[in-house]
């Protein structure tokens, strides 16, 4: 993908302080840093991938439970510090 494209895709687009967090096309954003997510789930599974380029990692977490790969992304964006 063209890096402009991406950083078009990565841009900010609106803040959600109930999630802390920033939305661009389709993508969550951290805060403050670059790191960008994808997330979702519904009636029995949830998944999160999370990316820093700034950091040179990627994480992601799958589960089958509705809830169940939030605190475990939680706990390794605490570790990797994303």
């Amino acid at each position: 993908m063209p890096t402009d494209r991406w950083a078009e895709m990565v841009r900010p687009r609106s803040d959600v302080p109930l999630e802390s967090m920033r939305y661009g096309l389709g993508f969550w954003l951290h805060p403050t840093g670059d790191a960008v997510m994808l997330q979702g789930g519904d009636a029995g599974v949830s998944f999160r991938t999370v990316h820093s380029e700034a950091a040179g990692v990627t994480h992601t977490v799958l589960s089958n439970t509705t809830a169940g790969a939030w605190p475990v992304t939680a706990r390794l964006s605490e570790v990797l510090r994303l």
